[in-house]
């Protein structure tokens, strides 16, 4: 055997003999190094699905100092004022646009602290929330059990369509993030299982955000989603089609409607006169019992004589009124309704209730309001 082909022989053994020591090697510290791996996960942004369970870990978020110990005290206690529930068992819906996404601390820490002082004072059992963008149901959730834990130990569930959100310390069934035809946008809609010792019967809840500006200009968008709201009720009490309601469940229809232009999308969601039926379907009155549905209208503070809901002093609108707070008064009855405005409340009425009197504007003298809450108690009526 010629001395090249033996030397490239002992060489090629040599490589193999190396190769197999460095492979023993590696394979021996593959499981050391995937336990480490497993011990220390790499971050991942915050992402999680629509629905959020109670199983859902609570996440930390931030919390300001001020936030976590108004935490540990109860929510909804009583005051003596037009916050206060008429009796213990009203169920109490707040729907509220928060400036995109301005409950979490990381987004503003300010905000955040007055959206939980807010939270604290209403005690809600239905909480429809719109502008939350970039963070997930299952955020919403987490953030409500950390600033808002529930004296009963139930925890918060969260739907989440588009950019409005349904939450909820009760489960949430039915839900949705589109009506069937389409309207102009992603809505939540959700069940509401509400205890069968309670309430008569759950609530089903539309919670949306209607095309925003543009004057007249951006009606036919508002107008498309009214449309689309009221068919899908009648759906909801026809048998057959996409959803079949339970005879007699309330419906309540809320959220920024931004009724900057004509009355005519509120106008139809009342009395179910939809514009375009070639698509969306004859007209159909919305209530179970053939009628139209009833506007809560709330004033500012129980009171008024102001019922906007959105100002800013330093934008060329005037004060208006653009979210609602519509229902089935057939099988629910609003005995208490009311916008929060804390700018108007004394300084003993703020002690008493635990809030400060910039708590729904984006500034600190009162002048850029933004959006304020909507707060309704409702009472099922029993057949």
């Amino acid at each position: 055997m010629p001395f090249r082909h033996q030397h490239h022989q002992r060489h090629d053994a040599g490589v193999r003999r190396t190769r197999f020591v460095l492979i023993l090697l590696v394979a021996l510290a593959l499981p050391l190094a995937c336990q480490h791996q497993s011990e220390t996960p790499t971050p991942t942004p915050a992402s999680h699905p629509s629905t959020s369970p109670s199983a859902t870990a609570p996440r930390s978020f931030g919390l300001t100092a001020r936030m976590r110990i108004l935490a540990t005290q109860p929510a909804g206690q009583p005051t003596g004022l037009f916050l206060d529930r008429r009796q213990p068992g009203d169920l109490r819906v707040v729907s509220y646009n928060v400036n995109w996404d301005r409950i979490f601390p990381g987004v503003d820490a300010t905000g955040a602290e007055r959206f939980q002082r807010v939270l604290k004072a209403l005690a809600p059992d239905i909480l429809a929330l719109q502008e939350i963008k970039e963070y997930e149901a299952a955020d919403v959730a987490a953030l409500l059990n950390a600033i808002c834990p529930r004296a009963d130990g139930r925890t918060w569930h969260a739907y989440k369509g588009w950019t409005n959100v349904i939450a909820s310390p009760y489960a949430l069934y039915l839900t949705r993030a589109q009506t069937d035809p389409p309207g102009q946008r992603g809505l939540a809609l959700a069940l509401v299982d509400l205890p069968d010792d309670r309430y008569a019967a759950d609530v089903y809840v539309l919670n949306n955000h209607f095309k925003c500006c543009g004057g007249k200009g951006n009606d036919p968008q508002r107008q498309q989603q009214a449309d689309a709201l009221v068919a899908w009720l009648r759906d909801a009490r026809t048998p057959g089609g996409a959803l079949d309601l339970p005879p007699a469940t309330p419906a309540i229809i809320l959220g920024d409607f931004n009724i900057v232009g004509g009355w005519q999308p509120v106008q139809t969601l009342l009395t179910g006169d939809i514009c375009d039926e070639q698509v969306y379907g004859p007209d159909a009155l919305p209530d179970w019992d053939g009628s139209s549905l009833t506007d809560a209208h709330p004033f500012h503070n129980a009171t008024g004589p102001d019922d906007y809901t959105w100002r800013n002093d330093d934008d060329q609108w005037p004060p208006g009124r653009l979210d609602f707070i519509l229902y089935t008064d057939s099988v629910l009855t609003a005995v208490h309704q009311f916008v929060l405005n804390p700018t108007l409340m004394p300084t003993e009425e703020l002690e008493r209730a635990g809030l400060e009197p910039f708590d729904v504007t984006l500034d600190t003298v009162g002048r850029t309001f933004d959006h304020l809450p909507l707060v309704v108690d409702f009472r099922l009526v029993k057949e």
